[in-house]
C-alpha cells in the first residue's frame, strides 16, 4: 500500500514538488519507515539522503528498498542526531507521536535550512486510532506547535478535496477490514490506479491531507 496507495503516491508527487522548489542538498527523512519516500528522492540524483526510524523492522525493509542509504535508528521524541542537514522532513509521522513538540524540536535541530511536515487533519476514525494515531491536526494548532520548536511556518497547505474527502474517509471504514492497507492484487492496484487519477481532479488546498514547511529561527 505505500507503494500503490493513491493517497501515498499524491503525498509523495507533492513531496518531490515542494523539494524540487528548495535550495537543498542534504536531506534527512525522520520516520522513513520502508523507505518509499528516501528511493524516490534518491531516483532524482540530486541529493545526498538519509533517513531515521525508531523500528529496527522499518529499517530492514527500508534497507532493501533503499541500498546504500545512510539509515540510523533514532526515537525522535527523545534524541537526535549531531549532524545537520539542509531539510529534515517527517511525512505521516507526527500524528503517531505523544510528545510531538519535542520531536519537532530535535528535528529543528537537526535542520539548517527548512523542516517540512506531512500529517493529517479532520476528525480522527477508528482505523486511525487502530493503525496508532495519537491526533489529527488543525491548521492552527500545526502552525503553533511547530512556531514552539523554533521554527517560523513559512506556508500550511492543504489536500484531498473533493475525492479524498471527510465522507470518503468515512465510508472507507465500512469496509469489511476498514480502508484497504498491506499486499494489495491486481483489482486492488487498478483500483487504486483509477483513484490516483481521479485525486488529480481534488482543488488544490483544500482537504485533510495537511502540510508544512517551517525555517529555523
Amino acid at each position: 500500500m505505500q507503494s500503490v496507495g493513491p493517497v501515498h503516491r499524491h503525498v509523495q508527487d507533492d513531496l518531490v514538488k515542494v523539494v524540487s522548489e528548495l535550495e537543498v542538498e542534504t536531506i534527512l527523512d525522520v520516520g522513513c519507515g520502508s523507505g518509499e519516500n528516501l528511493a524516490r528522492l534518491a531516483a532524482l540524483g540530486c541529493y545526498a539522503v538519509s533517513g531515521t526510524d525508531v523500528s529496527e523492522g522499518g529499517l530492514s525493509l527500508a534497507r532493501q528498498r533503499a541500498p546504500g542509504i545512510p539509515l540510523y535508528a533514532l526515537d525522535i521524541e527523545r534524541g537526535r542526531l549531531p549532524q545537520q542537514y539542509d531539510l529534515v522532513m517527517s511525512i505521516q509521522v507526527v500524528e503517531h507521536l505523544v510528545d510531538d513538540v519535542a520531536a519537532m524540536r530535535n528535528m529543528t535541530a537537526m535542520a539548517d535550512k527548512y523542516v517540512f511536515t506531512s500529517t493529517v487533519a479532520g476528525r480522527m476514525r477508528r482505523s486511525e486510532l487502530a493503525i496508532g494515531h495519537v491526533r489529527n491536526y488543525s491548521a492552527i494548532e500545526l502552525k503553533r506547535k511547530l512556531e514552539l520548536a523554533g521554527l517560523e511556518v513559512v506556508w500550511v497547505r492543504h489536500w484531498g478535496f473533493p475525492f479524498y474527502s471527510p465522507l470518503y474517509r468515512s465510508a472507507a471504514e465500512l469496509l469489511p477490514g476498514g480502508p484497504p492497507s498491506g499486499a494489495v492484487g491486481s483489482l486492488g492496484r487498478l483500483a487504486a490506479g483509477a483513484l490516483y487519477q481521479l485525486y488529480r481532479l481534488n482543488i488544490p488546498n483544500r482537504g485533510d491531507v495537511i502540510s508544512a514547511l517551517g525555517r529555523p529561527t
